[in-house]
């Protein structure tokens, strides 16, 4: 957004809080002009501001917030900024035959029919597998070897081995399902305009544009939540990928 001769920016204080209570190390940045800055203790902040800027308040914990400016914000100098925690709400699980007596509900658990198991390791076989997948003999056994289904083996077994190819599937299902929603996820929390207006993007080009920034690590740095990092990758590429395009 271009600022007008007439136009001045300004300083202006405020504060951040949820249900009345102050918030710290919540990221305030200004979309039209890139200052940015992190509230303190107390919930408080210092931001540089014109009429018509967007603020968009960012914090893992909380829903993202965007607020525009008015002269009413400039008037009085001061801007105070309630977030909503961000609630996860799990799927309802219904268990059927249960009585709400412990005592019955055990005596009636039906026997576990899955085969047992039969492996059993040798410590030199163990040494034969791949230096990935080798075990240290001198430490004490792994818990979670015998409480976590991603390993085989159980409490009658020498050693377990972890499934490393289903833990990279997983791995890499994750980083693809990250790496598909981030263009959608950035583009509404900054706002098409700042991507049409503030970076001269043109709108069919945005996507075109996002993809050409994740050469940066613009995706992780997003998820990990470095916000005026990632404004500044798009703001440094924008440049760029004008002459490239014209």
């Amino acid at each position: 957004m271009k600022l007008s001769a007439q136009e001045k920016s300004t300083t202006i204080t405020g504060v951040i809080a949820s249900s009345h209570k102050p918030i710290s190390d919540v990221h305030i940045i200004n979309l039209s002009n890139k200052y940015g800055a992190v509230s303190d203790l107390n919930g408080s902040f210092k931001i540089k501001v014109t009429i018509g800027n967007i603020l968009l308040i960012s914090s893992i914990q909380y829903e993202t917030v965007k607020i525009k400016i008015t002269k009413k914000h400039i008037a009085s100098n001061f801007l105070k900024i309630e977030l909503k925690p961000i609630v996860n709400i799990l799927d309802e699980v219904f268990l059927h035959g249960l009585s709400g007596n412990l005592d019955i509900d055990i005596k009636n658990t039906p026997k576990d029919t899955i085969p047992k198991h039969n492996f059993i390791f040798n410590k030199s076989d163990i040494f034969k597998i791949k230096e990935d997948y080798s075990i240290n003999f001198s430490k004490p056994p792994n818990a979670e070897a015998f409480t976590n289904p991603l390993y085989l083996g159980g409490v009658g077994a020498s050693a377990s081995i972890p499934d490393f190819q289903y833990i990279t599937e997983q791995k890499l299902k994750k980083s693809l399902a990250r790496k598909k929603s981030f263009p959608n996820k950035i583009i509404k929390e900054f706002g098409i305009d700042f991507f049409t207006n503030d970076l001269q993007i043109p709108k069919d080009k945005i996507y075109h544009f996002i993809s050409y920034c994740e050469s940066r690590d613009i995706i992780k740095k997003y998820y990990d939540k470095k916000i005026m990092e990632v404004i500044k990758i798009l703001t440094d590429e924008s440049k760029t990928y004008h002459k490239i395009e014209h």
